[in-house]
């Protein structure tokens, strides 16, 4: 089976569905606020959180094609 098979036969078996939870999942545990953090790392869950918004708009736009 090719990796393109593979990557098909995850996404026909839910794993869209586990990525856009794992996404929102990552979004809500990383809302900090405007709060800044004593070891400068806020810029580390701005990212990430923009990240995960961005991929789950990625796929909704896929999911349409």
């Amino acid at each position: 089976m090719s990796k393109e098979d593979n990557s098909i036969n995850y996404f026909n078996k839910g794993g869209n569905q586990r990525l856009k939870n794992w996404l929102n999942e990552e979004i809500e545990h990383n809302e900090r606020g405007e709060e800044e953090m004593a070891d400068g790392s806020e810029d580390i869950y701005i990212g990430r959180t923009e990240l995960a918004e961005t991929l789950l708009e990625k796929l909704d736009e896929w999911e349409k094609e």
